[in-house]
């Protein structure tokens, strides 16, 4: 799984007595024949990999919000009373809990609703013990909704259900006293969207809040965190409020409630954690705390009489393998009820909450109390820990009858079905870990495979990067190209939900050294001039203005081998844990300090018949100036610039020499040699590396076209050459009406090609499970039809079915297929289909 350097040109050069040059140097395999026993045995890991499970906050109050891991979210107000339907007939549009907005309905035809509402059948016991029985730790409660009607005694106004009711009782009251009485924290919905006090109906709900409109809020957020105990959280939800605003708002909870957890949608950037999306589950696993709002149904939060409920044991599935989800890439998971008018929890919600926490002690330690893992999600399932227990937690039963995960550096003692006696073989490969699975899994809601370990849970990255021996035993230095780091996201907003955008926020590298040294860093792209960034290698960090970062080496730092060290560079003073952290990092040199180094950085692909400029850079890393002349080697017939000369470069400064490099059109598609070379006034080393030569793309600014288009997602997106794939920063996907009906894209070549492969780009933000179960279609004649089955079986086209979800990129082989027309569809009949990017690759 480790990577050996050579994804970019490299070449180690000693000038003069400026640097003292080791032997030649030659990258070897991880899997060399060499390779020492690890400590599983001689099929073991051969170094110490890094921490495996996921920290919590350092902050000791939002750590121990994060360990409720699983809680009851409480949709539940005066839209309950009318269920979804006004006048007799359903409102189909919107959410049911803003029934007052959709039906336009007025605040007198409203009160007439509280006239008659009595939840006499709300029972505070009977839902706390059905938030234990799931296994949930936490309640949150609408305290108001957009309705501006509180659920609570309130001195602000009558407009309340202790006096605008015949219940005339305080149910959160209530309910508060009960979460305390079992054990369960309590926490409180809030909107700052209230249509009492004056916000016009906005179907975006980004109402700003006016001054006249503050105090009532200001004085509802005291009585709520004074008069209901002690408060676990506080979930604030939409409009678009000043910064001042968000930090009175914040503040005032902080003042009353100090170990109160905060979250985002007070907004500006004030909260202490991430609320995300709707039901999002992220891709990758998010820097800082976070947590998931998800709903029993898609389409409603609040109660909606006429909801279909049906197929009982596939929504459990559904939920536990969200719930599953979320808390291995590290967030809470809140989910919600939507009890009736009367009080009353819906029977199905109650069944699938029962159902829920049946599965959940069928796997104790697996999810609740179990902690996140720095392996990311697996083509088949997730991953989480408990003490030395590894749980593998497979969605996706492998039709091979194999379990592989990837970079495991801890020993294993046995693997077994989580719950069955019967042990299941495995064995290792390198550093996977390959587990035989018998023919059906056990559970049928969600299989979980437990791997006992023998120590703390240790893991060795998938672009963990080799610094290869030299022949005189010392460290070869590598080039890191972006594809080399592991991005950190979180996420951050300008003052409302459509101004939330996801961010990168810690870039990290993972390196072994072949032997104890020192090393340095260079770093090339564009940081903020005036940001100070902290660097980071191993457990020793420097402190870098932006403008120096890029300009002047970084280092040095100690390193020993046998392990595996990451390389991290984050903001070193963030205004919050959101903050973008404004560096594009392009390429980095990590090289023995006290070195001159040449490298060169080349993309990971080079086109046929293509003209490309390689930047080919050489960094100072010894005790004085440098000098010589820079130029490239490639294969014989490629051309290349002339070399360019140097000199009087001094210590941690680098040079840098474009050369140009154009690939012939007869050239043959493959791995290729290419070389920096260094003369000057020492002797010269050389380390080769190899790039990958591609076909053309043929798709690139072609007219394309797609079923349907949604959230501004044209078509032509997918063909622009952008491969970023983050919707809130980047505009790069495309995206169909939800829901879709076997929803398609497709490109027109303009002419006929011979196919060899087509690249399917998936998004990098959320919803990347909308690119999965599709099919990419190749033909000569265009496409008539919207029927998968009928666009598949066409004469003379040529289809191919990929069942998993799109990776960036996944290739899929077409072997030379004629044609014109290339059309991705998905299967589904209801999923939206968004992509990022299609490259078609042909002669």
């Amino acid at each position: 799984m480790r990577k050996v350097i050579g994804l970019m040109l490299a070449l180690l050069l000693a000038v003069g007595a400026a640097a003292t040059s080791p032997p030649t140097a030659v990258a070897t395999p991880a899997d060399r024949p060499d390779r020492p026993d690890g400590p599983d045995g001689p099929d073991g890991p051969a170094v110490r990999g890094i921490p495996g499970a996921m920290d919590l906050s350092a902050d000791k109050d939002l750590a121990a919000w994060q360990r409720l891991q699983f809680g009851m979210f409480i949709h539940w107000g005066l839209f309950s009373e009318l269920g979804g339907v006004w006048k007799g007939e359903p409102v189909t549009s919107g959410y049911s809990e803003q029934i007052q907005m959709w039906a336009d309905i007025s605040e007198e035809e409203y009160l007439d609703v509280a006239a008659r509402f009595r939840p006499d059948s709300f029972d505070p016991a009977g839902i706390c013990s059905l938030a234990k029985r799931a296994g949930m730790r936490y309640v949150v409660i609408t305290s108001k909704h957009h309705d501006g009607f509180s659920m609570f005694d309130t001195a602000t106004t009558d407009y309340d259900v202790t006096d605008a009711t015949p219940y005339a009782k305080d149910p959160l009251k209530a309910l508060a006293d009960e979460c305390r009485g079992q054990g369960l924290k309590f926490g409180f919905y809030f909107s700052l969207v209230d249509w009492h006090q004056g916000h016009d109906f906005d179907g975006g709900n980004n109402n700003p809040i006016p001054a006249s409109v503050e105090p009532v809020i200001k004085a509802q957020i005291r009585e709520l965190m004074t008069d209901y105990g002690d408060i676990a959280e506080v979930w604030f939800d939409m409009s678009s409020p000043t910064d001042t605003q968000s930090e009175e708002f914040a503040g005032i909870v902080r003042e009353l409630q100090p170990r109160a957890a905060v979250n985002s949608r007070v907004w500006n950037n004030k909260g202490d954690f991430r609320t995300l999306g709707d039901n999002e589950i992220p891709d990758v696993a998010l820097d800082g705390a976070w947590q998931t709002p998800a709903s029993i149904y898609h389409d409603t939060w609040g109660y909606r009489s006429w909801q279909v409920r049906d197929d009982l044991p596939g929504k459990i599935r559904d939920l536990v393998v969200g719930l599953t989800g979320v808390r291995a890439r590290g967030g809470n998971y809140l989910l919600n009820i939507g009890p009736r008018g009367d009080g009353s929890v819906v029977e199905f919600e109650a069944d699938v909450l029962r159902g829920m926490g049946d599965w959940l002690d069928r796997h104790p330690g697996a999810v609740l109390d179990a902690s996140a893992t720095r392996f990311g999600g697996q083509s088949w399932g997730e991953v989480t820990v408990n003490d030395h227990d590894l749980f593998l937690h497979v969605t996706d039963w492998p039709e091979s009858g194999e379990l592989r995960l990837p970079g495991l550096a801890t020993p294993v003692r046995q693997v077994r079905e989580d719950g069955a006696a019967r042990t299941l073989d495995w064995r290792r490969d390198g550093d996977d870990l390959v587990v035989t699975l018998p023919e059906n899994p056990r559970d049928q809601v969600l299989p979980v495979v437990r791997v006992e370990l023998g120590s703390e849970l240790r893991i060795i990255p998938a672009n963990t990067v080799s610094l290869a021996r030299d022949d005189s035993g010392g460290n070869v230095p590598a080039v890191l190209g972006a594809a080399d780091f592991e991005d950190g996201y979180s996420y951050a907003d300008d003052g409302s939900y459509p101004s939330t955008r996801r961010t990168t926020v810690r870039h990290t590298a993972y390196v072994t050294a072949a032997r104890a040294g020192q090393l340095s860093l260079a770093v090339r792209g564009e940081a903020r001039p005036d940001a100070l960034y902290r660097v980071q290698v191993g457990e020793r960090a420097e402190l870098v203005k932006g403008k120096d970062l890029t300009r002047e080496a970084v280092g040095s730092f100690p390193v020993r081998p046998g392990r595996v060290t990451p390389v991290t560079i984050t903001l070193a003073r963030p205004g919050h844990t959101g903050e973008e952290l404004g560096l594009r990092l392009d390429a980095m040199l990590v090289a023995p300090t006290g070195s001159v180094v040449s490298w060169a950085q080349a993309p990971d692909q080079l086109t046929v018949g293509a003209a490309t400029d390689i930047p080919v850079h050489v960094t100072n890393l010894g005790h004085g100036k440098a000098r010589g002349t820079l130029a490239l080697r490639a294969p014989r017939g490629w051309a290349t610039g002339t070399g360019e000369k140097f000199g009087g470069l001094a210590t941690g400064r680098t040079h840098t020499a474009t050369v140009p490099l154009s690939v012939p059109v007869e050239t043959e598609t493959g791995p290729a040699a290419l070389t920096a070379v260094v003369t000057g006034g020492g002797r010269v080393l050389e380390v080769t590396s190899q790039v990958e030569v591609v076909l053309p793309n043929v798709a690139r600014g072609r007219t394309a076209t797609q079923s349907s288009t949604a959230w501004d997602g044209v078509a032509a997106r997918a063909v622009d050459g952008d491969t970023a794939g983050d919707y809130l920063r980047d505009n790069t996907t495309t995206h169909t009406a939800e829901p879709s009906n076997q929803a398609w894209w497709q490109v027109d070549l303009e002419r006929s090609h011979s196919i060899d492969t087509v690249e399917i780009w998936n998004r990098t933000d959320c919803c990347a499970e909308r690119l999965a179960d599709y099919w990419v279609l190749v033909s000569d004649t265009p496409f008539t039809t919207g029927s998968l089955e009928e666009a598949r079986t066409a004469p003379g086209v040529s289809a191919v079915h990929l069942k998993d979800q799109a990776r960036r990129p996944t290739d899929v082989a077409l072997g030379g297929a004629k044609g014109r027309y290339v059309r991705v569809q998905l299967a589904s009949s209801t999923d939206p289909l968004s992509l990022t990017e299609v490259v078609v690759r042909a002669r």
